[in-house]
């Protein structure tokens, strides 16, 4: 249902410009949403935009790690090639993906509020201003979501740019429908790309229903099918992105209080056991997931897993996969001994007797599975990253960085100040492990990029124009006003 109504109305847009007479088999935006199921639809497909191999489907969980320290090339298929030795112009490319992920909720977020209240269902539980208030809040937070990935990726964070370079990226807020509707716009600055981050987070806190509601039976409206839990975004999961941004700032005390909030909204808040660590990550819905993208075989070709998936492009578990990558020698150096997160690590003859990661092991079949975005060890440290670096509570932080430790088979640290913050920072090394985040957590910090022993390259200075992405040249030949970011 979403593909064909997001084809017909990207269809109808692009050919109306040129057509005289319109097609009465096709749908205009204002038709085909004109109705709570198809602003539904349209939800559903900016979701769907999350999980393409250029975004969290692939690319978003492991250039974070080709880009640091904790990634090594084991087969020369031309993936990851480049990023692993930081060559000119080669990164993630983000921006088409994002922006379709963007454009689809900005559809939401115009005909929502012109739908008919009273043609909207209602449950015991959800009137039904709710669920269009859930809806709304889902289009919120897949917008900042996206905004958060492009931000990292071709922005600096406030506070950190170098040589007083502070664009961000271009923000809109209203769908393109026809081509017409494209204006040539200028990039906004980075503070200003995120404080519409930040403002799309805070409403959507207000409109999106708790875990405990999307998980009562019959809370939604049988006639818009299901809103599983942890696939569709609720007020948790806005509240832990809200934390990650709030991170990123500099904002710590904000942050500690949005993770905090994240975690007291969840029915079983603690980390996975230490017993069940390695064995977590084979299960269908991971248990610690906040947030986490759904993916049926239907979703990709038959060739997209053997070819493209994470499954494929870190394991040689089926015949046919990648296997580009395995764990560099000092991101396994970094774990300590009796620390359980090094079981998800096989070395053997048949891994070519390197640490292959077993993160993701494709529980579906065919190099499918679903991807955790958010998980809860990321809330706890948060917690203890904002606390550490504020000054003052050593105690907080020991006591969030702790509650993940003793549950990853280590023991309670007693350390303080910089200490401290050093051990939650290379607790985030290897807890995050091709998770998308290595990269990112220097880069924010204004750190310079060092990279393993088997990349044969220099550590890469945080002043290297290489820690901004390339905005696609096609993007700038199209757009006389789109900055390109210094050095390309």
């Amino acid at each position: 249902m979403k593909k064909i109504l997001i084809s017909t109305v990207l269809i109808v847009a692009f050919a109306s410009c040129s057509l005289e007479t319109e097609d009465q088999a096709s749908l205009s935006p204002a038709q085909a949403l004109d109705n709570v199921a198809g602003v539904q639809s349209a939800v559903l497909s900016a979701y769907r935009r999350l999980h393409e191999f250029d975004m969290y489907g692939q690319n978003s969980m492991m250039v974070g790690d080709a880009l640091a320290d904790n990634f090594e090339i084991v087969n020369r298929t031309g993936r990851y090639e480049q990023e692993v030795v930081n060559a000119i112009g080669t990164f993630a490319n983000r921006w088409a993906n994002a922006y379709r992920a963007i454009n689809d909720a900005n559809f939401v977020l115009k005909y929502l509020p012109l739908l008919n209240i009273n043609q909207v269902p209602s449950t015991a539980t959800l009137t039904s201003q709710r669920v269009l208030d859930q809806l709304k809040g889902e289009a919120l937070f897949v917008r900042a979501l996206a905004y958060s990935e492009l931000l990292r990726i071709y922005a600096y964070e406030p506070g950190k740019e170098v040589s007083g370079f502070n664009l961000g990226v271009v923000l809109r807020s209203t769908p393109t429908e026809v081509v017409t509707d494209a204006d040539l716009r200028s990039r906004s600055t980075n503070t200003e790309c995120y404080q519409f981050v930040e403002s799309d987070l805070l409403e959507a806190v207000n409109l999106l229903i708790t875990p405990a509601e999307q998980t009562t039976t019959g809370a939604w409206p049988a006639s818009l099918g299901a809103i599983t839990n942890p696939f569709r975004a609720n007020r948790a999961a806005a509240q832990a992105l809200l934390a990650r941004v709030y991170l990123y700032l500099g904002r710590y005390a904000d942050a500690d209080t949005r993770a905090t909030a994240a975690l007291a909204l969840l029915a079983n808040p603690n980390p996975v056991a230490a017993a069940s660590y390695v064995t977590s990550w084979s299960s269908t819905t991971h248990p610690e997931s906040i947030f986490e993208l759904e993916i049926r075989p239907t979703d990709w070709s038959g060739v997209d897993g053997p070819n493209n998936s994470l499954t494929s492009i870190t394991t040689n578990l089926a015949s046919g996969f990648q296997y580009v990558a395995a764990a560099s020698p000092e991101l396994i150096a970094a774990h300590e001994p009796g620390d359980v997160r090094l079981g998800v690590y096989v070395t053997s003859a048949a891994t070519l007797s390197k640490p292959q990661a077993r993160k993701w092991p494709g529980e579906k079949g065919g190099g499918v599975e679903n991807i955790p975005v958010i998980r809860k060890a990321e809330m706890y440290l948060i917690q203890a990253e904002a606390r550490a670096r504020q000054g003052g509570n050593d105690a907080g932080a020991q006591t969030a960085i702790n509650t993940l430790r003793t549950n990853r088979g280590l023991a309670a640290t007693t350390l303080t100040g910089a200490g401290l913050i050093d051990l939650i920072m290379n607790e985030r090394r290897v807890e995050l492990a091709f998770e998308g985040h290595r990269w990112f957590d220097l880069k924010r910090n204004g750190m310079d990029i060092t990279k393993p022993a088997t990349a044969g390259v220099a550590t890469l200075p945080y002043t290297d124009f290489r820690i901004l992405q390339q905005i696609p040249n096609s993007q700038i030949v199209l757009n006389p006003n789109l900055v390109q970011n210094p050095g390309y």
